[in-house]
């Protein structure tokens, strides 16, 4: 095999405090690469290649491919950590980008149409915020929907993972407030495609714009489906940060879940070390839509699932202290297996997030 070829942050000139900067993108088969083509063509990307080398060359400069044999040689026996066949295959470009030091990670999906000031607008969005807008549940618990969008027959619009519990008016009430402070993570928004569960685009159809107002991004002072198709971060948040693999329950699969759970747990785990999540701009335009009775069919145990896996979660942070990301996650996952002991959720509940769990220990041991 030949000799791995990785970026390094030394390639870019960071005089006057400006970050090292990489994107991950994960690429299933080839894209129109025209859609990076907002990307400066001096910021590497790598791509976490789960096609096992079948890709074509990129006609752009600054491309890092890592299929499956050179995924397996740089992570060694942490490779058992990296999930393929599905959106989870970026950990391990992530997990590369971490490793080789680069200050932000930029998570983008290879159908999302950058724009022009695409990557400027992350990295504005990241680090020190004072007077930032923010926006808070009016209820203990509650959820900040990204998207202020209505179909057209008036309902609202909610990002894919907002849970229909919380689907109401009172319920999903939301306040604006300021507040100081670092963001860690900022989530880009898309318009075209967006990114909804399926079953309410079969219902309601496709609005097509997410409605992000004018002015700064906005923090989210509650919980927030966070999607992983155009999201920036700070490397330090990267060992708290991983997309769960898709499992099946009782041979129906689970997935979609992989973004929404893992970000679910990096959120509050931020929440507890006081770290901020921003989101609004970048906007991309998401460019492909899979058929939508294929997407109700993968998403539906993620439905069901996602409000025990949560109280999982809650269990777990009860006994978890704020400091460093890789040592937070670790003893997460350690309280998460010890909650699952004594749990009297089903039988097959338990056997799901006993082996999504198994996968976030393999991940919390690479990352230490």
């Amino acid at each position: 095999m030949p000799a791995l070829t990785l970026p390094s942050p030394a390639d870019q000139d960071t005089s006057g405090g400006a970050p090292s900067v990489c994107v991950v993108v994960p690429i299933p088969n080839d894209p129109p690469w025209e859609l990076f083509d907002a990307i400066p063509a001096h910021i590497p990307i790598i791509v976490s290649d789960d096609s096992d080398g079948r890709l074509a060359p990129s006609p752009r400069p600054n491309v890092y491919y890592l299929d499956y044999a050179a995924q397996q040689a740089y992570a060694g026996r942490h490779y058992a950590a990296m999930p393929h066949k599905s959106a989870a295959s970026r950990n391990i470009g992530h997990y590369v980008a971490w490793k080789e030091g680069f200050d932000v990670i930029v998570a983008l999906d290879y159908d999302c149409q950058t724009r022009a000031g695409w990557l400027d607008t992350h990295l504005a969005a990241l680090g020190k915020q004072t007077d930032a807008p923010a926006v808070r549940p009016r209820l203990a618990g509650g959820w900040v929907n990204p998207i202020e969008q209505t179909f057209p027959a008036g309902d609202p619009v909610y990002a894919r993972g907002y849970p229909y519990e919380w689907r109401t008016p009172a319920l999903a009430a939301t306040d604006a407030t300021t507040v100081d402070g670092d963001v860690a993570l900022n989530l880009g928004l898309w318009d075209g495609i967006l990114d909804l569960n399926g079953i309410d685009k079969l219902y309601a159809g496709e609005p097509g714009d997410p409605g992000v107002p004018a002015g700064p991004n906005r923090v989210a002072l509650g919980h927030i489906p966070i999607c992983g198709m155009n999201t920036a971060f700070v490397r330090e948040l990267t060992p708290a940060y991983y997309f769960l693999p898709d499992v099946t329950v009782d041979n129906w699969p689970l997935s979609r879940h992989d973004d929404i759970w893992g970000g679910y747990v990096v959120k509050r785990l931020m929440d507890l070390r006081g770290d901020l999540l921003a989101y609004g701009g970048p906007v991309v335009g998401h460019t492909k839509q899979t058929r939508l009775e294929r997407v109700v069919v993968l998403e539906q145990w993620m439905h069901l699932l996602s409000v025990p896996f949560y109280d999982l979660v809650e269990t777990a942070l009860t006994e978890v202290t704020p400091g460093e990301y890789a040592p937070m996650f670790a003893h997460l996952v350690e309280e998460l297996h010890r909650a699952l002991a004594t749990s009297t959720l089903p039988t097959h509940y338990r056997a799901v997030f006993t082996e999504l769990g198994s996968w976030m220990s393999r991940w919390a041991e690479a990352v230490q």
